[in-house]
């Protein structure tokens, strides 16, 4: 103990400084929290949540990176609940559509009678799976143009606009099946 550290009173008695506070870290949950906000957002958000609670009133530091984990976690949170509903409601994954495209796909490189029909045959059965009724109008409209076709190359009468009908379904066929087209 040093001289410094104590000095008589003036009644004579010796006073003594208080220790100071040691310092206080910053909190590790509220760190785990705003980083798992990020890579796993529930949990990040419970753990944000709880160092919320224990950092309070001056218990420890990290209060504002537990609030920003909350933050970051409802936001990623509330895309991922957004970004599921509009899939789910949307018809790219519709039966309909992925059949489809692989029917269309599996005929692309030759057009004779028997790859023809085989696309027609897979167009038909993809209309049938789709859950739309427009997924499933605009695929049996192909399949109908691709009918046309095969007929146009077996009695070698083509109908009149046919490849701007095909173009037009195949179109709307895209529309409903394809991101952005």
């Amino acid at each position: 103990m040093s001289l410094d550290e104590h000095s008589p009173s003036p009644q004579g008695q010796q006073t003594y400084q208080a220790a100071p506070a040691p310092q206080q870290g910053t909190s590790g949950l509220a760190i785990a929290g705003l980083i798992l906000a990020f890579l796993l957002a529930p949990v990040g958000f419970i753990l944000s949540l709880i160092a919320v609670f224990k950092t309070g009133a001056g218990r420890a530091k990290g209060r504002g990176l537990a609030i920003a984990g909350i933050i970051v976690s409802v936001l990623l949170m509330a895309v991922a609940v957004t970004a599921g509903i509009l899939i789910a409601n949307s018809t790219l994954a519709d039966p309909g559509c992925v059949d489809g495209k692989a029917a269309i796909l599996a005929g692309a490189n030759t057009a004779d009678p028997t790859s023809l029909q085989a696309t027609i045959d897979g167009l038909t059965a993809a209309a049938a799976k789709a859950k739309d009724d427009d997924v499933r109008a605009a695929t049996q409209a192909l399949a109908d143009d691709y009918t046309q076709l095969l007929n146009a190359t077996q009695t070698g009468k083509v109908p009149a606009g046919i490849e701007e009908k095909v173009a037009a379904d195949a179109a709307t066929f895209d529309s409903l099946c394809s991101i952005g087209a």
